[in-house]
């Protein structure tokens, strides 16, 4: 395959809520580790990224005037992990070039559109955060994940939330295998939005079951791998979230 295959990891409720207190000690410790056994590259949207690995405030203004071409920017960078950020427009304030999760540096990427501006790939050329340029106003998932293995060699890319980015792939018919790590608890709030977000479009991907594990807390592991799918199309499949 020429591209990276896509796993979508996540640790939910038993009602399948990816947000609120039901997190547990063992299963969430087990999800974080089992990330890493999964793939060394961990894929998030706009808002986890800033809400956990670029917090800080963006101030652009010495990168004023900058003339950079909307192309992809690769630097020879050597790591282990690293944290995928899908930003279509630049917004990610990074105060250090990687987000260090679970005992792991992971160097971060960014996945930007031409809606990103000039002076906003100027600062991530500053952090030394490497870009890919995808599209005007859209991303090309597909084009994306051809260049993370190309670029990062990136054979498995672990797609970890929210539900926006894990629908998004699951609307591009690009999601080769399913990982659910799942808390012995019910969350049962309706406002928390589960595993994946489709804005109502209905999906007719089918998976088949591949593995299940028990975890010492009551919690379970369970495994899927893509059996059939549509072919994949360029779209809009991020709606304005990211």
């Amino acid at each position: 395959m020429d591209r990276s295959q896509v796993i979508v990891h996540m640790y939910t409720s038993i009602d399948g809520k990816i947000d609120g207190p039901h997190s547990s000690l063992v299963s969430g410790n087990y999800y974080s580790d089992e990330l890493f056994e999964l793939s060394n590259a961990d894929a998030n949207g706009r808002e986890t990224i800033q809400m956990y690995a670029a917090q800080g405030n963006l101030d652009l203004s010495q990168f004023a005037g900058k003339d950079i071409e909307y192309e992809d920017w690769i630097p020879n960078i050597q790591s282990d992990t690293w944290a995928i950020s899908f930003d279509r427009k630049g917004k990610c304030a990074w105060e250090r070039n990687y987000f260090e999760y679970n005992g792991h540096k992971m160097h971060a990427v960014e996945i930007v559109t031409q809606q990103a501006s000039k002076e906003y790939l100027a600062f991530l050329r500053s952090m030394n955060i490497p870009y890919i340029v995808s599209g005007k106003t859209e991303y090309d998932l597909l084009d994306v994940l051809i260049k993370l293995k190309k670029y990062f060699k990136i054979e498995q890319l672990a797609v970890c939330g929210g539900a926006v980015i894990n629908g998004a792939f699951l609307r591009a018919h690009l999601v080769d295998e399913i990982s659910l790590v799942v808390a012995p608890h019910v969350n049962g709030n309706s406002q928390k939005k589960s595993i994946f977000d489709t804005f109502g479009e209905y999906m007719d991907d089918t998976f088949k079951f591949n593995t299940i594990k028990e975890l010492a807390d009551g919690g379970i592991h369970i495994t899927y791998k893509k059996e059939s799918a549509n072919s994949y199309e360029k779209g809009n499949y991020f709606g304005t979230e990211l």
